[in-house]
């Protein structure tokens, strides 16, 4: 069911605001609206002040770089916040300047080493296939040492650079070459330090790649560098220690301060962003909002208590076009919680209109049950479900959860109506049925007309409600149209039962009658369309209750699947064989089991019976409250009985009190 909801219109003083926003905010019950939206009252939307908005972009900023700083830090738990003597804002734009180059300096630090620490293997593999080519004259003073490496494409590049070097230092240069894999050569050139320059030259010009080391290695042969990347292997990880334990320093010194600093930030943004949805007179602010009946009288008395006769809380009248835009909190008896958001994946009922969730709670695990109804399936899917609640302890996937484990007892309940568990297998352990055996050829006729019969039931009900929803509506097209689609089932109905002679025949002509003046309201509510459509819409119905015979299908499917599973045991010859194959189908049968009755159970639910009388487009009710302060309302609390108490209403407007 919807809880009941309040318009409600706070009054008060500019001077005033930001404090009534924070208590609005830890009352946490308000669900604050755009005055704009609203042409009943007559403010003009409050206008925000320059530095009202700067600041509320710096703040953003600010949080966006307290976030940063968490990222890399670690996550931190806000200390107790006081909003309202303590300037946050302040403290943490001090604090988050010394700390973010510090954090910075250390990052770069640790993603340099690390990025260093990846690349030396590398030249630690090239170098160790150069140690061979390495001469005597690499060693000597004065000498300097280049490697280059080539494909074996380009080795006329090579002995193009050997000749020049040999040209250029007039011999004083040692040049030699050898293939260090199938694909590339390498060179080494010994020369004096004097013609690095004039090499250097040589080198860029031709197509050869110069093998260069870190700069912090320096330069020398390769076999020194080998030792210098070797040492620099063994001293990183002992930095990178280093460099996390500052970071992990930091993190205990100031991970705690930095989310209570983001926390108030967040706390303020939030605060001060419905600013824009209020209005305004000379003097004085107006809210429009709403809040849950069973609060009203907590908030009005918070903000007297808190704010004193500056400020006035009413409540409007409930007009029908407040209605349309109340919001909606879904208050149900905690069984039929779970279904709420099945309901909610439609579409929320709109305020004032039936909500479905009880309905859905009674019928939707009994036509799983009526689909799956065998012992063994449902206690396997039961014992799945009590795992699975474990595993998902909150969100639509612990509500299907709990929906599916509602089915399957209800499926082990009409298991033992039918006689099946895991199909036949029941019989040979001497279970009976209590009521048919569903799958006997003898039975397939009852099966069919027992789902036929719940199928007009549950339509029936749905246009019953619909007729009821139309009623309170003053709607003439929807109580023509459901109307005369329920007058057309029941008639239909008359009309077979007098065909089976379940009634008499003189029950024959009134039941064509009601049929065909069900079919002509019907088709009023359609208008001069409604000539050509009525008689459809009327097929459709009948098509509607016709879907349900998808419980006895399904049905039969599952029973068959798992009578071919247990026959497979002494088909194949091989008993132990037989057994693995039969577990198999029977698993897939179980899947099936598991999935096709939920899916079904929605789509009866949703296309059959929903839309006889189900009124959705409603919106969630969502709060403007506090993550540090605010508790829920106490209507959304199902388990807590309802307080309620007179609800003051007001009929003046803005500009006809405080100004």
């Amino acid at each position: 069911m919807n809880a009941e909801m309040v318009p409600l219109q706070i009054i008060g003083l500019k001077a005033d605001l930001p404090r009534i926003l924070r208590l609005l905010r830890r009352v946490g019950c308000v669900q604050i609206d755009d005055v704009a939206d609203s042409p009943e009252i007559s403010a003009r939307p409050l206008a925000l002040e320059r530095e009202a908005t700067r600041r509320q972009e710096a703040l953003t900023f600010l949080v966006a770089r307290i976030d940063s700083l968490l990222e890399l830090l670690g996550s931190g738990s806000p200390l107790p916040v006081d909003t309202d003597n303590t300037d946050y804002a302040a403290a943490a734009e001090e604090g988050v300047e010394e700390l973010a180059s510090r954090v910075q300096e250390l990052v770069a630090q640790r993603d340099a080493l690390e990025a260093e620490l990846a690349s030396l293997p590398r030249y630690e593999s090239t170098l160790r296939k150069l140690l061979p080519l390495i001469p005597d004259s690499a060693h000597q003073p004065g000498n300097t040492t280049v490697g280059v490496l080539a494909s074996q494409s380009a080795l006329a590049a090579l002995d193009f650079v050997a000749r020049r070097v040999l040209e250029l230092t007039a011999g004083r240069a040692e040049v030699i070459a050898s293939d260090v894999d199938g694909a590339t050569r390498a060179m080494l050139v010994v020369f004096p330090a004097e013609f690095a320059g004039e090499i250097e030259n040589i080198l860029s010009q031709e197509d050869v790649a110069r093998l260069r080391l870190p700069a912090q290695l320096g330069s020398g042969p390769p076999d020194l560098a080998l030792t210098k990347i070797q040492r620099r292997m063994r001293a990183i990880p002992g930095e990178l220690e280093q460099v996390t334990q500052s970071l992990a320093g930091l993190a205990e010194e100031w991970c705690d301060r930095l989310a209570t600093w983001r926390a108030a930030l967040r706390e303020e943004i939030e605060t001060n962003r419905v600013v824009s949805n209020l209005g305004e007179t000379d003097m004085t602010f107006v809210l429009l909002g709403w809040v849950p009946a069973v609060d009203f009288a907590r908030v009005e008395r918070t903000l007297a208590t808190d704010i004193g006769d500056t400020v006035f809380v009413e409540a409007l009248p409930l007009t029908p076009a407040l209605q349309k835009r109340a919001p909606i909190i879904l208050h149900n008896p905690r069984p039929a919680q779970p279904f709420q958001s099945l309901v909610g994946l439609l579409t929320l009922p709109r305020y004032g209109h039936i909500d479905p969730t009880q309905l859905m709670a009674l019928f939707m695990p009994i036509f799983f049950g009526m689909m799956l109804g065998d012992i063994g399936y449902g206690t396997l899917l039961l014992l799945l479900s009590l795992l699975l609640t474990r595993r998902f302890r909150k969100g639509v996937a612990h509500d299907v959860v709990i929906v599916l484990r509602m089915g399957a007892a209800w499926a082990i309940v009409f298991g033992f109506l039918y006689g099946e568990m895991f199909g036949t297998l029941g019989e040979h352990v001497g279970l009976h049925p209590l009521w048919f055996d569903r799958a006997a050829a003898q039975n397939i006729s009852g099966l069919l007309i027992m789902t036929l019969a719940v199928g007009a039931a549950h339509v029936g009900l749905g246009l019953i409600l619909g007729v009821w929803e139309a009623i309170r509506e003053r709607s003439r097209s929807h109580l023509l149209q459901r109307g005369g689609m329920l007058l057309g089932l029941v008639s239909l109905l008359v009309i077979v039962a007098v065909a089976v002679d379940l009634l008499p025949d003189p029950f024959m002509t009134p039941a064509v009658a009601g049929a065909i003046l069900g079919i002509v309201f019907l088709g009023a509510s359609l208008g001069w369309l409604g000539l050509l459509m009525g008689p459809i819409e009327f097929i459709g119905l009948v098509g509607n209750v016709l879907s349900y015979l998808r419980i006895a299908a399904i049905g039969l499917a599952s029973v068959y699947l798992a009578k071919v599973a247990n026959d497979m045991v002494g088909m194949t010859g091989n008993v132990l064989v037989g057994i693995i194959i039969a577990t198999l189908v029977h698993a897939l049968n179980l899947v099936l089991g598991a999935f096709s009755p939920t899916i079904h159970s929605l789509r009866l639910h949703y296309v059959e019976f929903f839309r006889k009388f189900y009124e959705g487009g409603g919106r969630p009710f969502r709060p403007f409250k506090s993550e540090l302060f605010g508790p829920r309302p106490s209507s959304l609390m199902p388990d807590e009985p309802e307080r309620r108490g007179p609800v003051k209403e007001a009929s003046w407007r803005v500009g006809s009190g405080l100004t």
